[in-house]
């Protein structure tokens, strides 16, 4: 069902569906995110979020969203609980998610508002929390359900980038989509065979952390989780947050270091990381929103130009 055909009419229909027996007082749409649309329900059992996807309708996707979620509420982290789930409601025809609402402030909200010493505080809470998800190890490399496996680390980053690559132009970015790939494979062929798989969110961007009384209480939206190479969640701590914001990194390091030990050669295995970020946003912006490709493939070329 496109954007534009969904009413709160629908909507009420869904939810009465999916959950029978509660009454709803009032819907209204959330503008949040991009993959999805979402709704906020007050009801008799508290404030209730409905989530139809738009962009991947696989009932497969809100599946492992599901499974990535519970495991990380396993590891202790501070995440959604989940109401109901349809992989094809009636009355959107599309699947359909009823989570609990978190009340709060999304950090990217607050950001601008939060003063210097707030600004540390989160940084601090973020490298505890983020420590604590790749402390959470996986049995495999791939997706939470197992419908995705791969055995180790490389083998797992080399198909990564094969699947990026696949939907990317020959002349993508200046060097072309060869000299990418040569030069991502050949970094990958550098990361120990022997690191184990971590869970991993794939979208730390400030709008998926919820803040309370100024504090770190709930991260949100694992669509694109899964066991993998931690440092792959580097990259938009990165681009979102300390790019602006250096003087934080060092603080979340800390904190990361603490709960989830760095190893010796965690430096170049964050610059792969952003690299392959940069890879994924370019090609993923090429394809949605053009006018912001550049900039992530600038930071690639700039990437390759330091590799031998």
């Amino acid at each position: 069902m496109s954007k534009e055909a969904i009413n709160l009419d629908a909507v009420r229909s869904a939810l009465a569906e999916a959950c029978p027996g509660v009454r709803v007082a009032k819907i209204h749409p959330l503008d949040a995110g991009y993959t999805s649309r979402q709704w906020v329900a007050d009801t008799d059992e508290g404030p209730l979020l409905v989530k139809v996807p738009v962009r991947d309708p696989d009932p497969e996707h809100l599946r492992r969203l599901i499974a990535t979620t519970r495991r990380a509420a396993e590891a202790g982290l501070p995440v959604v609980r989940f109401r109901a789930y349809q992989p094809r409601s009636t009355d959107l025809d599309a699947p359909l998610l009823v989570q609990e609402y978190q009340d709060g402030t999304p950090a990217n909200d607050a950001w601008d508002r939060m003063d210097p010493n707030q600004r540390m505080d989160f940084a601090r809470d973020l490298g505890q929390l983020v420590g604590r998800m790749h402390r959470c190890s996986g049995p495999w490399f791939g997706d939470v359900l197992g419908t995705e496996k791969y055995p180790d680390i490389r083998s797992f980053l080399h198909a990564l980038v094969d699947s990026a690559l696949a939907q990317a132009p020959e002349d993508f970015t200046s060097a072309g989509r060869d000299r990418v790939s040569v030069a991502i494979h050949r970094a990958v062929g550098t990361v120990p065979a022997d690191c184990g798989p971590s869970l991993i969110h794939g979208d730390l961007w400030r709008q998926n952390f919820i803040l309370r009384d100024g504090r770190l209480a709930c991260l949100l939206d694992f669509e694109h989780a899964r066991y993998g190479d931690r440092f792959l969640d580097f990259g938009k701590l990165d681009e979102h947050i300390f790019n602006d914001f250096p003087q934080g990194r060092p603080v979340f390091l800390d904190a990361y270091d603490d709960v989830c030990p760095l190893p010796e050669d965690w430096e170049s295995r964050v610059a792969l990381g952003n690299a392959i970020h940069s890879m994924s946003m370019a090609i993923y912006f090429l394809r949605w929103t053009p006018k912001w490709a550049p900039q992530y493939m600038r930071e690639l070329e700039e990437w390759m130009s330091t590799r031998p």
